[in-house]
């Protein structure tokens, strides 16, 4: 069998109800982003995933629903935690949710921003039913590579969209502004790509999937 798993309209592994309900919340999510964080906000990882996703599931191409289930899964982890260990004392541990604590961000933009925690249920759902491809965090490397380019040339430091201008504030005096991008570039796959796919990929070890999707 091939690596990709081709789309059967007479059987498909995702059902139509599901494509159907995530295309309809990115056509909120959309216009709420927009609006509470500007266009730049798109450029963020798990934002460029759900466009992605949105292809992945209406074309059941699981080597793009498998490159974005790892870091998925991670940051939705990562900033359901910081959120949740951040509430009671009213801010940010990590800098992950900082704007969820800014009440100059628009209420309904920061209550929209709260889909983060159905990320990792929601992407290893996808894989679960469609079935993973290993080859996922290589392309999510080249992925998120262009996604951090992107960030730097598209967004503003007041943004730091993908920390391509301050990572977390930390003072890092060896790395230098020019320096950023490619370390980001060479860390992140370290850091969220394969640490994601690892995660993954025992999880769907441990439950394996009813629908035959299995691994290529």
């Amino acid at each position: 069998p091939g690596r990709r798993r081709r789309m059967n309209p007479r059987n498909p592994s995702i059902p139509l109800a599901a494509k159907i309900a995530f295309t309809v919340w990115m056509l909120y999510w959309i216009p709420v982003t927009i609006w509470g964080y500007g266009p730049q906000n798109f450029l963020w990882l798990c934002n460029v995933a759900k466009f992605l996703l949105l292809y992945g599931i209406w074309t059941e191409n699981r080597l793009i629903l498998s490159s974005q289930a790892g870091v998925m899964t991670l940051v939705g982890i990562g900033w359901t935690v910081d959120l949740l260990t951040g509430l009671p004392f009213g801010e940010s541990l990590a800098g992950f949710t900082s704007y969820m604590f800014n009440p100059e961000r628009p209420l309904l933009a920061r209550i929209t921003s709260l889909y983060h925690i159905a990320l990792p249920p929601w992407a290893l759902w996808l894989v679960w039913r469609a079935g993973y491809d290993r080859r996922g965090p290589w392309l999510q490397s080249a992925i998120g590579a262009a996604a951090v380019v992107a960030a730097r040339l598209l967004s503003t430091p007041q943004h730091n969209v993908n920390l391509v201008y301050d990572v977390f504030g930390r003072d890092f005096e060896w790395l230098r502004p020019a320096f950023i991008v490619p370390f980001l570039v060479v860390v992140y796959p370290f850091v969220l790509y394969f640490p994601g796919h690892a995660l993954v990929m025992w999880l769907l070890r441990r439950f394996p999937s009813p629908s035959g999707g299995g691994e290529t």
